[in-house]
Formats: C-alpha cells, sequence, structure tokens
C-alpha cells in the first residue's frame, strides 16, 4: 500500500480539500463545547480537542457547531436539500459553506428542537435562546463570532433578580442555578416562547440560584449570605413570571438590540429585604472580551470605563464589541447603573460581564407587581457600538 493510499485511508470520509469545515459558518469551538454539555464529560477542554470531534464526530452526529448555522435545522428549512441529502449533515456543511452567495439561512424560522433564532434583515447578526437554558439567550453571533458565554446556567445573556442585602440566597436566575452547572438542563420552566423574523419572545418561571435546601459558596461576603449562609427560599422554581420581548433592530440600526424585560414580584420574600435588584439583563462575554469601556455621554467619547456611563466590552483588537444603554425615566426608586468586570481567559469558561440593573425599594410584604424594563445593546466593532450608543441616547433619552 502506497503512504497516499495509507492516508487516504485513515483520513475521515467527509475532509474536503477544498472546503474548510471548521470555518466560523459553521463552527465555533466555545459555543461547541458549552452547547453540548456532554463534552465537557468527556474531557473536551481545548479549542483544538473542540474542533477534532466536531470534524471527528460532530458533523456527522448533526450536533450544532455555531450559534447561527446547524446542519439539520438548514436541511428541515429547505425541502431541496432534504430531497438531496436527506440526512447526510456531511454534505448539508459542505453545501452550505460553497453556496453562500444563495444567502440561505442555516436555522429554522419559528424554533426547532429546543433552539429558537432571530436574525437582523442583513442576517449578519443572529441571537438565539435555548430549552436546556430555561428561554434565556445563550448565543449571539455578529461577524461569525460568537459573544456570549454559555459554560454554566448562570452566564448567558439573562434577567436575574436579588435582593438587598440576601443577594444570591435568594436569586431567581432566568437561565437556571448553581446546581443546574454545566448540565443539559435547568430547574427553570419555559412558559411560552416564540421567535420569528427579528423577534424572540419568552416567559419562563425562574430557577432559584441556590435551591431550597442549599448553601452559598464559601468565600462569599454578602452581609447575610455570606459563605455558607443557606438559601432564603424554600422551592427550587420561583412561580412568578420573568418575561422579555427581544427585537433586533432600533433607531434605524440593524445592529442594534432593544430587550424588553417584565419581572413579577410576588408570594414570600424574606423578611428584611430592603431593595429589589433587577438585572434587566445581564450579558456574560466571552474569554475574547476583556477590554471594558464606558460610553462618556458628555463628550461623545469611547474612554476606560467609570461608574454611571454606558458599559462597553470589546476584544483587544477592538473589531468586536457590545454596549448596553437604558433610557431615563424608568420605573427605580434608587438610580439605575450599569456594572462591568472582567473575569479569567481559561476556554471555553473564562467570561467577562456587564449589567444593566435596576432598584426599587421592598414592596409590601405579600404584594403582586409587575416591573418593566427597557435596555439596548449595541453590537459590532468598538467604533461601530460607539455610534451606536450615541445615536440611541439621542433618539431615546427617556422611555
Amino acid at each position: 500500500m502506497s503512504l497516499l493510499t495509507t492516508v487516504l485511508a485513515v483520513l475521515p470520509l467527509f475532509v474536503d480539500a477544498d472546503v474548510d469545515l471548521a470555518s466560523p459558518l459553521v463552527f465555533d469551538p466555545i459555543f461547541y463545547v458549552n452547547t453540548n454539555a456532554d463534552l465537557h464529560h468527556l474531557g473536551i477542554n481545548t479549542e483544538a480537542a473542540a474542533k477534532q470531534h466536531w470534524l471527528s464526530k460532530g458533523i456527522s452526529e448533526g450536533r450544532q457547531g455555531c450559534g447561527s448555522f446547524h446542519s439539520r435545522q438548514y436541511l428541515k428549512r429547505y425541502s431541496d436539500l432534504t430531497k438531496a441529502y436527506g440526512t447526510d449533515y456531511h454534505q448539508a456543511v459542505v453545501h452550505y459553506l460553497n453556496h453562500q452567495s444563495e444567502k440561505r439561512l442555516g436555522y429554522v424560522d419559528g424554533g426547532y428542537s429546543g433552539r429558537w433564532t432571530i436574525s437582523n434583515h442583513d442576517h449578519d447578526l443572529f441571537v438565539s435562546a435555548s430549552g436546556r437554558m430555561g428561554g434565556a439567550i445563550d448565543s449571539l453571533v455578529w461577524d461569525n463570532k460568537e459573544f456570549i458565554n454559555a459554560w454554566d446556567h448562570g452566564r448567558e445573556l439573562q434577567m436575574a433578580t436579588n435582593t438587598h442585602p440576601y443577594g444570591e440566597c435568594f436569586n431567581p436566575t432566568e437561565a437556571g442555578g448553581r446546581d443546574d452547572s454545566i448540565g443539559p438542563s435547568t430547574k427553570s420552566k419555559i412558559i411560552s416562547i416564540s421567535s420569528h423574523g427579528s423577534t424572540l419572545k419568552t416567559t419562563n418561571h425562574p430557577a432559584f440560584w441556590l435551591r431550597h435546601g442549599g448553601h452559598e459558596a464559601p468565600g462569599s461576603k454578602n452581609r447575610i449570605c455570606s459563605g455558607g449562609a443557606p438559601a432564603r427560599n424554600t422551592v427550587d422554581t420561583y412561580g412568578y413570571d420573568f418575561s422579555k420581548n427581544v427585537t433586533i433592530g432600533c433607531a434605524g440600526m440593524s445592529h442594534c438590540i432593544k430587550f424588553e424585560s417584565m419581572f413579577t414580584v410576588a408570594g414570600e420574600w424574606p423578611a428584611g429585604v430592603t431593595t429589589h435588584n433587577f438585572e434587566a439583563p445581564t450579558g456574560y462575554m466571552t474569554k475574547d472580551f476583556r477590554v471594558l469601556k464606558g460610553l462618556n455621554l458628555g463628550t461623545g467619547r469611547i474612554q476606560p470605563y467609570a461608574s454611571g456611563q454606558p458599559v462597553v466590552l470589546a476584544t483587544s483588537d477592538l473589531k468586536h464589541a457590545m454596549g448596553a444603554y437604558a433610557p431615563t425615566g424608568q420605573d427605580t426608586d434608587e438610580p439605575h447603573y450599569y456594572s462591568g468586570i472582567v473575569f479569567g481567559s481559561a476556554f471555553p469558561s473564562g467570561t467577562s460581564k456587564w449589567g444593566s440593573v435596576f432598584r426599587k425599594k421592598a414592596f409590601p410584604h405579600g404584594s403582586s407587581n409587575k416591573l418593566f424594563y427597557v435596555t439596548y445593546i449595541c453590537v459590532g466593532s468598538l467604533d461601530q457600538v460607539s455610534e451606536c450608543l450615541k445615536k440611541l441616547h439621542a433618539t431615546y433619552p427617556k422611555v
């Protein structure tokens, strides 16, 4: 047997010399590992290992490799491809890569198999939510790059609420709780979900971050919910609605997202609550977003982040960034604030976080209250995000 014959014999049958099957059009290692929870348990903990698994097994198994394309959905969406390829997921990937000029979409509008995806009219910005994360957004792709870190159920782009002084000891969280960890499911319960075109709508009953009977992690310095403190919730799932409307496109910009949150505050809350804090929303970014900036609304300039400024997180080359802006005049008892922090850079768990946070004084015990908030999210290069935030401030200074 010749050397060439030997090499061909051991290569996967789906290797195509003229097609990059790990192109960012179809594969992102962070999305792949964090979305396919079983890969953690297989020891897939490097980008190289993720790529090798995708090429050797993931494609043929019909796994989803990135947030904007899924071979199974691609075949389901287009009957001519189903007729031509059946369930040959390798050929679906090759066709998508080789026929970009046809502008076909790689997902099913309206949702498919526990994932709901929307996009802008340019089809270069994709946002998707999953049943695994209780309907929380666990993928946002622009310029073929994944922005959102979905390592565990406490990250994502999601809604959450907590109270002062209890913090995580009474903390309904849209995507799930601490003990959902990196698993395939969540204690959060989807009540309704729909996606069409550029609009995603969800309602869920969120899991408490700590399960009933659980305890805060050692090292926490919260005044009451300190290290080892018990959860204050008596159930695992908060029995009232968290709802959101997410629309791509605002103020005439296709890379702007309007995120409308609705929180129901009802039922039994711990005694001694002084303030309700609403993350509406918070966004956990992938490990590449390590440059923290803010927009000075007075000068219109991007600068190192300072309290009170619309917050921006960017990659080191400034080619990819996300910023948040919330108009004034919303239902708060204390000033709205932004937060931003850079955490670790390890694959795939490394992350950075921004937040848009509203505060209300404690409600009367046993009362039922609905709170509505809007935050706008800009996506693009740092320069594009800067211009987007400035336009939003000029267009929507107040709600």
